[in-house]
């Protein structure tokens, strides 16, 4: 709809008075004054008989690109008033198609006025009611309107989430108000409230809305006592605001929790009002509760009741929950606090209660909590009588051995005996789990019905995915919707089309869905002879086919379209027959002789791909099958097998920087490179092209490529290891388990094309969801050298939690399987780590994690990453892996000394650091045998 534009209103020609269309004619011309005319001379029912008309109008104004100005405004007004109904009036000033920027013109704010109170009333609460815009930038004419209803009729404000939010954001606004002198403009915030009636109704419930985005505010605010934490605080000084009220709302609205950075900004509101210590009294069960709550909130908490105490508000089963809480939290802060907090309790005669307290932190995973909690009970453990020793002894039970010693000494000899020595600890074996078992892909889809019930729980699964997940079932499914569209089409076109009506909705971009309705006709040949023969002309616009692996994936997908829509086949050569993707070389000679018996010519991309998908094969059975075909194909296959498959490739190391042009981040990562397939070898994969209308002997391939040559992107899959990296292939990119089918029996290439993707996902603002193809990269097939090592190194430095775990379960499969080489993966960290493209902290975090069911494994990565880690300059971070080596070293009991460890431990100084390298220092001391080696 045509926006209003400032300036006096039009003028009408030929207007009169009072005839049929009168009324529009002056809306449309914008002519304010006698649109107020016309309206108070009609009769409600004259007024109802209007509303077609306007209605009409208001369509027109709507879709027309050249409204005159000052016409949706005297639309707006003039047919609210003509709605004798207040729920009709409501709902007409409530249309997002109005967009004005002043309503409040003198003769139409009559018309408003001029109605009855009652009718003011209720069109105010009914617009009152509706939910606030989230964006903070939808139109605020409604919320207007509605203020100004409720002033004129007498009525309170409501007490409405969305009126308190809209509220806010006008109050916020430095510009004058038309509709309301009273308001000073500008930005001073508090003489605004100071002179708005509304204020001590709807301020108190500012906590009561989703009202984060304008408390921070408001933008116009010079400085923060403009703001409205500041501004309410003041309010509620001068009595203007309930102050009890609001700040119990206040920690009402921070025990409902919400986002952090939500919280944040309403603890920032709660902290300007500074409660005394008879308020926090008053909220002393919400403070307990938000010691639960996130670590910024319950900081807040914990120093108020520590006020509390210090002004003896607190009674001892207050303390006792406030401790069980806090120093079970991971923050360390938090619990250091804490414990000072149960030192003072304890100080002031209350020892019982704080050392019973205090136990609880002896069980804490981190070692130098433990060891302040052990220097508090030191402090007041000759209070302690018979039971509490008694209860002390038995919690010492959960202290590390680092601090058995000392534990000992305050708790006696009894303790010294339950705690044992670390000489005493057994070696915990590794529990890793059974290694990965092929599992056939089920049988092929047989009816046209099978088809339509797999491709719409194809289509109903793809929306419910998420960025992080990826797995082997997503591929099986895609697979056998691709062979099922092709074997149906092949059988009968219009049954197929029949089935899929139901399931395929219309206007479908999925790719599966696509791929349908060019089996159905719904995509036109035509549009598929586009997409082959021009790049941009892509059917499939997903991110997925960015890169080289992309664009395979993409050939071999337009060549599908093109093989449904103008040339059938009785299936496709390329479909698994295992559900990691790999491919029987015996199923692939049977499927190449039916091809031949039938006189079907394969696609070179869909060829290409059944080859990558199948191992040599010195089996007598196959080997003759294979001899048997006489097609170019055929002949292929037989060659492809007694070769032994695709040629595997060794990666090695590219020193940062050697790839500049394009490449994402050179400088700051670590890739790898691996020879290039000769051309001989490359030739083992191309056949003859398709027939494509049109197309030349240059590029009659579907994929671009020469008449008898490799199409060019599978000779680009297959290419240099430069292109997986460059910025065009990595970001945006949205990779899935079809990825690492495309390689099944070649571990080190796949994981080479996916390195650059992996990276992203441990850069400073990491990409979720990429490391969750490292699980699928181990149930594949094939050797595991450089660049395996090398992703499963990003992968452990991964931002979030949930893609670090997925590493964890990659590195547990390849240790099963016998195919990790800790040592390997050290020293490829190693190096990531001192470029800065690994952190410390995840890395500590991941292998904490594979420490739980595998400690000797992760003990083997830790030995042979530390001496690199420790010499030099150790970065910030190194403590937490060096405590997670002590953790795995005593569980392994591993012995031997390690020279940078005991260099590090003779160190002066107090830091967690040097701490945890005595505690590994100590441990690997006792006892000659060496140190755990690879497993």
């Amino acid at each position: 709809m045509g926006t209003d534009r400032a300036g006096e209103p039009v003028g009408v020609e030929a207007v009169g008075t009072g005839g049929a269309g009168e009324l529009a004619a002056a809306v449309r011309a914008a002519d304010f004054a006698l649109v107020a005319r016309l309206v108070e001379a009609m009769t409600e029912v004259r007024r109802r008989a209007e509303l077609p008309r306007l209605r009409k109008l208001r369509r027109e104004l709507r879709d027309g690109e050249h409204a005159r100005g000052g016409a949706v405004t005297a639309l707006l007004i003039a047919g609210a008033v003509c709605h004798s109904a207040p729920s009709g009036a409501a709902d007409w000033i409530g249309g997002r198609d109005f967009d004005v920027r002043s309503w409040a013109q003198p003769p139409l704010l009559a018309l408003l006025d001029a109605r009855p109170v009652h009718w003011q009333r209720e069109v105010a609460l009914r617009l009152a009611r509706r939910p606030a815009d989230r964006t903070g930038w939808g139109d605020p004419t409604p919320y207007e309107i509605a203020e100004h209803l409720l002033r004129r009729s007498g009525t309170p404000p409501p007490a409405e989430p969305g009126f308190v939010t809209e509220w806010m954001r006008d109050r916020g606004d430095p510009a004058p108000r038309p509709w309301l002198r009273a308001l000073p403009p500008g930005p001073d915030l508090y003489a605004r409230l100071g002179a708005d009636g509304f204020a001590p109704v709807l301020a108190p419930l500012v906590f009561d809305a989703d009202t984060a985005q304008h408390l921070s505010g408001p933008w116009a605010a010079k400085d923060p006592a403009q703001r409205w934490p500041a501004v309410l605080a003041r309010l509620a000084a001068d009595g203007t605001v309930d102050r009890p009220a609001l700040i119990g709302r206040g920690f009402a609205r921070l025990v409902r929790g919400g986002g952090t950075g939500e919280l944040r900004t309403y603890l920032e509101a709660l902290r300007a009002l500074e409660p005394d210590p008879d308020e926090l009294a008053d909220n002393r069960r919400a403070l307990l509760a938000l010691l639960d709550g996130p670590s910024t909130v319950a900081g807040y908490a914990q120093e108020s009741l520590i006020a509390l105490d210090d002004a003896d508000r607190l009674v001892e089963e207050e303390i006792a929950e406030a401790s069980e809480v806090v120093l079970a939290r991971p923050e360390k802060k938090l619990v250091r606090a804490q414990l000072g907090w149960l030192d003072r309790v304890a100080a002031r005669g209350r020892a019982g209660l704080a050392l019973r307290a205090v136990a609880d932190c002896f069980g804490h995973p981190d070692r130098r909590l433990q060891a302040q909690a052990l220097r508090v009970t030191g402090r007041h453990v000759a209070r302690a009588g018979g039971e509490l020793m008694a209860e002390l002894r038995a919690a010492a039970l959960l202290l590390d051995p680092s601090n058995a010693g000392v534990a000992a000494e305050l708790l006696g000899t009894q303790a010294q005996s339950a705690l044992g020595t670390a000489a005493e600890v057994e070696p915990e074996p590794d529990r890793l789990p059974q290694p990965p078992r092929r599992i056939a892909m089920p049988e092929p889809l047989g009816t046209a019905a099978q088809v339509a019930e797999e491709l719409a729980a194809a289509l109903a699964a793809g929306s419910a995915v998420s960025a992080t997940s990826a797995t082997s079932e997503e591929s099986v499914s895609f697979e056998r919707v691709l062979d099922g569209l092709a074997r149906q089409v092949w059988a009968d076109r219009d049954a197929l089309t029949a089935a899929l009506a139901p399931v395929l909705p219309d206007g479908e971009w999925r790719v599966l869905g696509r791929l349908a309705a060019t089996a159905t006709g719904a995509i036109p040949k035509q549009r598929v002879w586009r997409a082959l023969r021009s790049r941009p002309a892509h059917l499939f616009g997903h991110a997925e086919f960015r890169g080289p692996i992309g664009e395979f994936l993409a050939a071999r997908l337009h060549e599908t379209a093109w093989r449904l829509a103008a040339d059938p086949v009785p299936f496709l050569l390329a479909t698994p027959s295992w559900r990691n993707g790999a491919l029987e070389a015996g199923e692939l000679a049977a499927r190449l002789a039916r091809y031949e018996e039938l006189g079907v010519r394969p696609g070179p991309v869909d060829f290409a791909q059944s080859l990558l998908r199948t191992a040599g094969d010195d089996d007598p059975a196959t080997l003759a099958a294979a001899d048997r075909l006489t097609s170019p194909a055929g002949r292929r296959l037989a060659a492809w097998l007694r070769a032994g498959g695709l040629p595997r490739r060794t990666s090695a190391p590219v020193p940062p920087g050697t790839w500049t042009s394009g490449v994402r981040c050179s400088e700051h990562r670590r890739y790898a490179c691996q020879p290039e397939l000769t051309e001989a070898e490359s030739d083992r994969l191309a056949i003859p092209a398709l027939d494509v209308p049109g197309g030349g002997p240059a590029d009659a391939s579907v994929g671009g490529g020469p008449v008898c040559g490799l199409p060019r992107e599978v000779r680009a899959l297959l290419g240099p290891s430069a292109p997986f990296f460059l910025r065009s292939a990595v970001e945006n990119s949205a990779p899935g388990a079809r990825w690492t089918a495309l390689l099944p029996h070649h571990r080190e290439e796949s994981a080479l094309r996916i390195t650059g993707l992996l990276a992203d996902s441990a850069q400073d603002t990491p990409v979720r969801g990429h490391p969750h193809l490292l699980p699928l990269l181990a149930e594949n097939g094939g050797p595991c050298g450089f660049a395996v090592h090398q992703a499963l190194a990003y992968g452990l430095g991964a931002g979030h939690a949930e893609d670090r775990s997925a590493t964890v379960d990659a590195l547990l499969s390849l240790a099963a399987q016998q195919q990790l080489d800790p040592a390997a993966l050290a020293r490829e960290t190693s190096a990531l780590l001192a470029l800065g493209a690994v952190k410390p902290n995840r890395l500590a975090a991941a292998l904490a994690e594979l420490a739980d069911p595998a400690p000797r494994l992760t003990w083997s990565i830790l030995a042979a990453l530390l001496p690199d880690l420790l010499d030099g300059a150790p970065p910030r971070g190194a403590a937490d892996l060096v405590a997670v080596a002590v953790d795995c070293a005593r569980r392994s009991a591993a012995r031997g000394p390690i020279d940078a460890v005991t260099r590090t431990a003779a160190r002066r100084g107090g830091t967690k650091l040097l701490a945890e390298a005595r505690n590994l220092a100590a441990l690997l001391g006792r006892g000659r045998s060496g140190a755990l080696g690879r497993t």
